[in-house]
């Protein structure tokens, strides 16, 4: 049972005068307008999707905590529940319980909002020995897709780009057959796209880099997140001499987002290496 005063950072005596100051003040730290006008870099933070679930449970709280019945009422139950889990830890129970995909996809949960992150990742790790281990089978849909892009941030931070990249792809794809991230997806593209044109290059095979970006073409994100990516293909394949192919590829972007930045001198770069081409040619 959640402790909604412990949520909002109150005493269970505490007046309506309180708990309302409390429950502004916790949703004043936690809104996003006011975390980036602190200048702070995003991983200096809690993982976002984790702050929009602490907003929700905030919320949740006050509802409960502001109507005095419904106070009460509450008050009865966790004084109630209070009693027959003390002395109760749930994280050793969730630890305990080795064998048991369920108890362990919550355990990665619980570790990931309580600062275990090490921990976190390496039971997703160890899970995988679970036939079909997959978050979603376990959790709330929404609840595994947070958990998964919070697991994807952990991998990104330790230099581990692809594994980074294969969580991200999953959540993305999950978020276009059916909205969860919704307003906040936008966030969650722009770390994929930072990972796949920042980080992977030079990480990888350039053939494999490439393939990765035909899998985040594939996507379909939206128009000008994918001609983001068709750009950076267009930059490989004139770098490795395949004109024919950039001038392809440069034609997807004019079809799909053509008031792309930079488009004309990327057209004209194409050209260019259509030209030596033939120049070549001529020469053999």
């Amino acid at each position: 049972m959640k402790n909604y005063y412990e949520i909002l950072g109150v005493e269970q005596d505490s007046s309506q005068k309180d708990i309302k100051s409390a429950f502004r003040r916790q949703a004043k730290r936690l809104h996003p307008d006011m975390y980036y006008s602190t200048g702070k870099a995003r991983s200096e933070e809690s993982p976002a999707t984790l702050r929009e679930s602490a907003m929700r449970l905030i919320l949740e709280a006050y509802k409960i905590l502001s109507d005095a019945e419904k106070r009460r009422i509450y008050d009865r139950e966790l004084q109630r529940k209070e009693k027959e889990n003390k002395g109760f830890d749930y994280r050793e129970f969730l630890k305990m319980r080795a064998d048991d995909p369920q108890s362990q996809a919550k355990l990665i949960v619980f570790d990931l909002l309580h600062g275990f992150e090490e921990e976190a990742i390496w039971i997703y790790e160890r899970s995988k020995s679970f036939q079909d281990f997959r978050l979603e089978r376990w959790l709330e849909r929404g609840e595994a897709m947070d958990c998964e892009y919070c697991i994807a941030e952990e991998y990104e931070k330790r230099g581990k780009y692809i594994k980074a990249y294969q969580i991200y792809k999953k959540v993305i794809q999950m978020e276009m057959e059916k909205p969860w991230f919704r307003y906040y997806f936008d966030v969650v593209a722009l770390q994929f796209r930072l990972l796949v044109l920042q980080k992977l290059p030079g990480k990888i095979d350039e053939d494999d880099y490439l393939d990765r970006l035909d899998e985040a073409i594939e996507l379909g994100i939206s128009p000008r997140e994918t001609a983001q990516y068709l750009r950076k293909k267009v930059e490989i394949l004139v770098h490795r001499g395949e004109a024919d192919r950039a001038a392809e590829t440069l034609m997807q972007i004019s079809q799909i987002y053509p008031k792309l930045a930079g488009f004309d001198a990327l057209h004209a770069k194409v050209q260019r290496a259509l030209e030596q081409q033939v120049a070549q040619d001529r020469v053999y």
